[in-house]
C-alpha cells in the first residue's frame, strides 16, 4: 500500500507585515489551538519548529508550555526542524548558520529531551550548498525545503541526496507546493499533489492554516478523517506523521544527486533594505570578533567576560537573520526595529570587547612624556600587516599657526604613516587622525607610538594636471581619469588587470516588487552616473564655490586617496578611490545621494582579462557564477580570472551580483516599495498617495581590490576577506604602567585557514576552523597560555570544531558535545 504522510505546521512568521508582537500573540493563539486539537482528534500529531516561539509560549503563557511539554512526552505534538527560527539561508556566514541550529537544539534538548533529525526550511529564500555539510556535522540526517520551485533550478527529483562542498549527503525533500493550505481546502491539496505524483510510493503533504498563524481547523481535519476512508479503498495509507516518518520511508540510498546549491529565488531579496544587510554584517562581525577577544583575555589575562551579555546579542542577531528580516521583505516598521534591535546588540558587545581590550592594554609599561601611546588588538591566530586608522586629541589646543604632524615608531622603528582629515570639524590644530602600516602579532595588542613633530603650516597637496591622477605607479599602476572620474587603468607586473574606464554606477529599471518574484535578472541599464560638472560638485559638497569634480585629497606614506563626484537626475554619488602603497590594495569608498524610485543601482567593473570566470564566497564555501547576467548571491568576496591572472573585490556589506561578458556588476541598493506583493494582475500599489521606497536617502557601501596571480589570491582571499569585515580594534590610550605579562595568544601556522569561531560553551572554549580551499591543507594550531597545541588536516572545504579543555584540543560535533 502507498503512503501519504501528512506534516500539520503553522507558518508563523515572527516578524513580516507586522512587528515582533503581533507575532507573538498569534503564536500563543495558534499553539493554543493546536494542543486543543491534539487532544481532541485521536492520532493527530501538529508539528512545529523554531526555538523562538517556544520562548515566548514559555515567557508568556507558561500554563500552555506545560501543556504541550505533556503532549510531546505522548508523541501527538512534534518538535520539528529544531533551529531557533526560519533564517535566510544565502545571507548569513557559515557561523550564523551554525549558531541558529545550535541555539535551537539546546533549547529543545534542555526543555523537551528531543532532538530532532530532519531540518525544516519551508519559507527561505534559496538555500547555500554549504549547508549540507553544517547540517551533517549537527546531527541531522535530512531536509525539507519549500523554495525554489523545481522549474527555477531544476532538481533530479523531489526526493534527492544533496552533495556539499565536502563531499557530504543529506536526503532532502522540495515541498514546492508550499507548508500551507487554505481554510476547508486540506483534503484538495492532499488530492491534486497525489494526482500528480500518482508513480511514487511515499508522498509528504504539507498542510495548515496561515501565513500568519492558523494551523490546523477542525474542519479540515474532519475532512481528512474521512478521506483516510476513502483512500484506504484506493490503495493509499493516509497517516498524520513527522519529517523523520517520511525519511525513514524512503530509499535513502537510491535517490539522486544534486550538488549545486538551491537557488535562485525572490532574487531582489539580496539586495533590498541595504542598511539592514549592513547592520547584520557588521553585528556578525563585531559578534564574532568580540567573542574571540573575550576568549583569549579570559585565557591570557584572566579577564572575565560577561557571557549572559554576549548571548543576548546572538539572540539579536539570530532573530533578524529571519527570512522576511534580512532579505528586506518586510514593512517598514519592521525594518526600523530591526536596526534597533542591531543597534542594541553592538552597544551590548562594545561594552564586552573594551573589557577584554583594556585586560590587555593594561599590562603595557607606562608611556614617555609627549609621545601619544596607540594600541591595536589583533583577533586572528597570525600575524597580520594592516592600515590601521585611529584618532586622538592633542593635550591642547594649538592656537599658535603652526601644524603639529606625527611619526610614528612601533618598537623603536619607524612605520609609515600619515595624517587625514578627522571627522570632528573644529577649524584648529587639536583633534587628529593617525593612518599607520603596522605588523599585528596574533591575539594580541600591539603598542606604537605618535611623536609629534611640530612643521610651520600643514602642507598642502599637489594636484597633478592632465587627464588622469596617478595614484600608484611601479610594479601596479592604477589611475583614475579626471575627465570622467573612472579607473582609467589598474595594471599588475605589466598586465592590464581592468578595462580602461570601468568603475561605472549603472542605474537599472525596476519596479515596485521588493522580491524580484517574477524575474531572474537586472540587466535593464536606463543610464549612468557622470561626471558632475564644477558648479553642481560644489553644491553638492556644501561649498558656495565650484569644485573640481575629482582631486586628490588625502597623500602620504601610507595612501593616496581622490574624490570623484558624480550625478544621475536627482541623485548624487561621492566616490573616493584610495590606493594602499605597501598592500597594492585599491579601496573604493562610495556613498550614494539616492532619490530614484524603482530603479537598482550597480557597481560595474569589467576585466581586461579574456577568457574569465567569476567565483564567489558562500556558505562554508565558493561557487561559479552563471556567466550570462543571472543575479547570484554571494558574500565577502568576488574573483574574476583567467588561467593565470585573477582580479578580486571584497565587500563589507553586499550580497547581489551578475557577471556577462568579462563584466561583474556588484548590485549596491534597490529602490521598490515596502512588501509590495505581486499577486496575478492585480494593482499593487495605490495611486491616491504616497508610498515609501526602501533605501531612499544616503547609502554607502566599500570594496577593496586586488589583483595579481590567480593562485596566490584564492589561497587568501577568505582571510584577507575576514580581516577586512573582522578588522582589529584600535584606541588611544595611557596606561597605567602596573605592567606584567599576558599568556601566549593562539596562533596557526596556516594563514588560508579561517578562524570561523572562538568562543565559551559548558564544557569549555570552541574553537571552529574552515578549510575554504578545494585541496588538503595541514595547520598546526599552537596556544601557549592554555597550554595547549595540534597538528590537524583538513579535507577540502572541511569545517573542524574543536573543544579546548585541560590544555588539550579534542575534535567534538559542532555544539560542543562529544562525537560518537
Amino acid at each position: 500500500m502507498k503512503q501519504i504522510f501528512l506534516i500539520c505546521n503553522a507558518h508563523l512568521d515572527p516578524v513580516w507585515q507586522w512587528e515582533w508582537e503581533e507575532g507573538l500573540a498569534e503564536t500563543l493563539s495558534t499553539f493554543r489551538i493546536a494542543a486543543d486539537f491534539c487532544e481532541e482528534f485521536d492520532g493527530f500529531v501538529f508539528n512545529h519548529n523554531e526555538s523562538l516561539l517556544y520562548q515566548w509560549v514559555e515567557e508568556y503563557e507558561p500554563e500552555l508550555f506545560a501543556k504541550i511539554q505533556n503532549l510531546v512526552k505522548q508523541g501527538r505534538w512534534h518538535i520539528m526542524g529544531g533551529w531557533y527560527l526560519q533564517p535566510d539561508c544565502n545571507m548569513p556566514s557559515g557561523e550564523s548558520m551554525i549558531r541558529q541550529i545550535t541555539s535551537g537544539r539546546q533549547y529543545f534538548k534542555e526543555k523537551f529531551d528531543q532532538v530532532p533529525t530532519t531540518a525544516v526550511n519551508f519559507d527561505s529564500f534559496g538555500h547555500s550548498r554549504g549547508l549540507v555539510q553544517i547540517l551533517k556535522k549537527a546531527g541531522y540526517d535530512s531536509y525539507i525545503v519549500g523554495r525554489p520551485a523545481a522549474f527555477m533550478f531544476d532538481p533530479p527529483a523531489v526526493d534527492f541526496n544533496w552533495v556539499g562542498y565536502d563531499g557530504s549527503e543529506i536526503a532532502t525533500h522540495l515541498s514546492d507546493e508550499l507548508y500551507n493550505s487554505l481554510l476547508g481546502k486540506a483534503t484538495e491539496k492532499i488530492e491534486g499533489y497525489r494526482n500528480g505524483h500518482k508513480e511514487a510510493d511515499h508522498l509528504l503533504v504539507l498542510w495548515g492554516i496561515g501565513n500568519h498563524g492558523g494551523g490546523p481547523s477542525r474542519i479540515d481535519l474532519e475532512q481528512i478523517t474521512q478521506l483516510k476512508e476513502k483512500l484506504e479503498t484506493e490503495g493509499y495509507l493516509l497517516t498524520h506523521s513527522t519529517p523523520e516518518e517520511y525519511f525513514a520511508a524512503l530509499p535513502i540510498q537510491e535517490l539522486p544527486k544534486f550538488e549545486k546549491s538551491l537557488n535562485p529565488v525572490m532574487i531582489g531579496c539580496y539586495t533590498s533594505q541595504i542598511l539592514i544587510k549592513q547592520k547584520h554584517r557588521a553585528l556578525e562581525n563585531m559578534l564574532y570578533s568580540t567573542e574571540k577577544m573575550v576568549c583569549a583575555a579570559e585565557l591570557q589575562t584572566g579577564c572575565k567576560g560577561n557571557w549572559d551579555r554576549i548571548k543576548e546579542a546572538e539572540k539579536a542577531l539570530l532573530f533578524c537573520e529571519f527570512h522576511d528580516i534580512l532579505p528586506g521583505s518586510s514593512v517598514k516598521r519592521a525594518e526600523d526595529a530591526s536596526l534597533r534591535n542591531m543597534d542594541y546588540a553592538m552597544e551590548l558587545l562594545s561594552k564586552e570587547r573594551m573589557r577584554a581590550f583594556m585586560s590587555f592594554a593594561a599590562l603595557e609599561a607606562k608611556e614617555t612624556a609627549g609621545n601619544i601611546p596607540v594600541f591595536i588588538y589583533n583577533a586572528s591566530p597570525y600575524p597580520v600587516q594592516r592600515v590601521v586608522e585611529c584618532e586622538f586629541q592633542l593635550q591642547d589646543q594649538n592656537r599658535s599657526g603652526t601644524y603639529t604632524d606625527f611619526e610614528v615608531y612601533q618598537d623603536g622603528k619607524k612605520i609609515p604613516s600619515q595624517l587625514e582629515k578627522e571627522d570632528s570639524n573644529i577649524p584648529i590644530d587639536w583633534r587628529k587622525r593617525i593612518v599607520f602600516d603596522v605588523n599585528l602579532a596574533p591575539f594580541a595588542v600591539t603598542a606604537v607610538r605618535c611623536k609629534p613633530v611640530i612643521l610651520p603650516s600643514k602642507p598642502s597637496l599637489f594636484q597633478p594636471d592632465g587627464d588622469r591622477i596617478q595614484l600608484s605607479d611601479g610594479s601596479v599602476s592604477v589611475s583614475v581619469g579626471t575627465d570622467n572620474g573612472l579607473i582609467k587603468e589598474y595594471i599588475v607586473d605589466g598586465v592590464s588587470m581592468l578595462s580602461e574606464n570601468t568603475g561605472e554606477l549603472l542605474v537599472i529599471r525596476d519596479d515596485e516588487d521588493p522580491w524580484g518574484m517574477t524575474k531572474s535578472s537586472y540587466r535593464s541599464v536606463i543610464g549612468s552616473f557622470a561626471l558632475a560638472d564644477p558648479e553642481r560638485a560644489g553644491k553638492i559638497a556644501g561649498l558656495q564655490t565650484p569644485l573640481a569634480p575629482v582631486r586628490i585629497i588625502e597623500q602620504g606614506e601610507v595612501r593616496t586617496v581622490a574624490e570623484a563626484i558624480f550625478t544621475y537626475e536627482q541623485s548624487a554619488a561621492i566616490v573616493r578611490y584610495c590606493f594602499e602603497n605597501a598592500s597594492k590594495r585599491l579601496q573604493v569608498k562610495i556613498k550614494l545621494q539616492w532619490m530614484q524610485p524603482d530603479r537598482m543601482i550597480k557597481f560595474s567593473l569589467k576585466s581586461a582579462l579574456s577568457q574569465t570566470e567569476c567565483y564567489g564566497q558562500t556558505v562554508f564555501g565558493r561557487e561559479k557564477t552563471v556567466p550570462d547576467g543571472r543575479e547570484s548571491v554571494f558574500q565577502k568576496w568576488l574573483t574574476v580570472s583567467d588561467a593565470q591572472h585573477a582580479v578580486s573585490v571584497i565587500n563589507t556589506g553586499v550580497y547581489a551580483h551578475d557577471f556577462c561578458g568579462n563584466e561583474l556588476r556588484m548590485t549596491l541598493l534597490h529602490s521598490p516599495a515596502y512588501c509590495a506583493h505581486p499577486i496575478d494582475d492585480l494593482q499593487i500599489l495605490p495611486n491616491d498617495r504616497y508610498m515609501p521606497r526602501i533605501d531612499i536617502g544616503e547609502r554607502s557601501f566599500d570594496f577593496v581590490i586586488r589583483a595579481g596571480e590567480k593562485d596566490d589570491l584564492l589561497a587568501n582571499i577568505d582571510r584577507e576577506a575576514q580581516i577586512e569585515n573582522e578588522s582589529p580594534f584600535a584606541l588611544s590610550y595611557y596606561p597605567s604602567g602596573k605592567g606584567g605579562t599576558a599568556g601566549g595568544g593562539m596562533h596557526l601556522n596556516n594563514s588560508s585557514i579561517i578562524l570561523s569561531a572562538f568562543t565559551k560553551e559548558k564544557n569549555g572554549y570552541l574553537i571552529r576552523l574552515f578549510n575554504p580551499l578545494p585541496q588538503q591543507e595541514p595547520a598546526h594550531l599552537t596556544f601557549p597560555a592554555a597550554k595547549a597545541k595540534a597538528d590537524l588536516l583538513f579535507q577540502p572545504f572541511e569545517i573542524k570544531t574543536l573543544l579546548l579543555k585541560d590544555g588539550i584540543f579534542r575534535e567534538v560535533l559542532l555544539d560542543g558535545s562529544d562525537k560518537e
